[in-house]
């Protein structure tokens, strides 16, 4: 072997020597900046103190409080109406007449039936004091008066009947017949009259929450033609009885309605404030973690994550109530938890002002 070729090859073997030690650098740098990133950054939070509202949801209709069908309680011709759908009315105001020809006749003829049973008991009564006539002969003169005089009484309330007066103030929301129409006494119904000033809304409670629900609890209600409204109201009476077949007892919630934007038969939304909680630690909704054993959150312990299992309250606003596992000083991972291991490292990301 000449010179000149111990000389390449011992080049090239130095080539080759450098070219291992510069691989095992890349690998080895390679290796390392890729353990750095597997390490996840997250963001912490610690869990913040705010007084949390417990409240039920329920479904429902409005309904006046006061509400009723008018119906005629005499029979005859309707002779006139006075109002129509949607006036608002008076208590006592005359609503419609009732033809009073055949009334007033009847009450006539009771009046001169008692006027002469009347009569008649004087004459008696002199005759009695006298000892003229036998006392059962007084008796009867006097029960003959009572009868025609209570029977006077029948005819005038038949014709006071005849004017259909509104029970309550409120408002016509139906009108059902025209004068000429022929209405049957206790069976056509007139009129439906409701007062408007005051709702109210029907819920169903669960036989579990009936303990929650008291008297004086606050009401939000909403309808869906006034979105982004609120109305208040307040529970003000109970069943006092679950039905069997549901197993719910209902429960009515009153509302002021001064300037009538609830209409009866819209359907409700109702939000019923059942107690508050003052100084609950809650954390965002986003930092908690659901297995088949529950929830958990994880906490950032000098640059390391570790699993807490806590139990969790209610809902609101986007954050969830504490109730058990967290004192309040732990820094809980609310960012990138998804992406960490109990015990495994974790790099916290600082917020812009630390």
């Amino acid at each position: 072997m000449t010179l000149h070729r111990k000389y390449i090859i011992g080049i090239i073997a130095l080539l080759v020597l450098a070219g291992v030690v510069v691989l095992r650098i890349v690998i080895s740098n390679t290796g390392a900046d890729t353990r750095k990133q597997n390490v996840p950054i997250v963001r912490v939070e610690k869990p913040r103190q705010e007084t949390v509202t417990y409240s039920l949801q329920f479904t429902g209709d409005v309904v006046p409080i006061q509400q009723a069908n008018i119906y005629a309680k005499v029979g005859g011709t309707l002779e006139r109406v006075y109002v129509d759908m949607g006036v608002p009315v008076s208590r006592g105001q005359m609503l419609a007449l009732i033809d009073t020809t055949e009334l007033f006749q009847t009450r006539q003829q009771a009046e001169a039936t008692a006027e002469n049973a009347r009569l008649t008991f004087n004459r008696t009564k002199d005759l009695y004091e006298q000892s003229l006539i036998a006392k059962q002969d007084y008796e009867n003169a006097q029960a003959t008066m009572k009868v025609a005089a209570a029977a006077l009484d029948v005819a005038t309330t038949r014709l006071d009947y005849a004017r259909i007066v509104a029970p309550f103030s409120g408002i016509v929301t139906r009108r059902s017949l025209d004068p000429g129409a022929v209405v049957t006494a206790m069976i056509t119904s007139l009129f439906s009259l409701m007062d408007l000033d005051n709702m109210k809304v029907v819920v169903n409670i669960l036989e579990r929450d009936i303990p929650r629900i008291t008297p004086e609890c606050e009401a939000a209600i909403t309808v869906d033609a006034f979105p982004g409204k609120t109305f208040a109201g307040k529970v003000t009476r109970f069943s006092q009885a679950v039905d069997l077949a549901t197993r719910t007892m209902p429960v009515e919630i009153d509302i002021l309605n001064k300037d009538h934007a609830l209409r009866p038969g819209m359907f409700a939304n109702v939000t019923l404030r059942v107690g508050e909680r003052p100084n609950a630690l809650t954390l965002p909704t986003q930092a908690f973690v659901r297995d088949d054993q529950g929830s958990f959150v994880y906490v950032a312990r000098a640059d390391t994550a570790r699993r807490v299992r806590l139990a969790a309250g209610v809902e609101q606003s986007g954050r969830i109530e504490i109730l058990s596992g967290l004192d309040g000083s732990e820094d809980v991972i609310t960012t990138g938890q998804q992406f960490v291991r109990d015990g495994g490292p974790v790099v916290v990301q600082k917020s812009g002002h630390e």
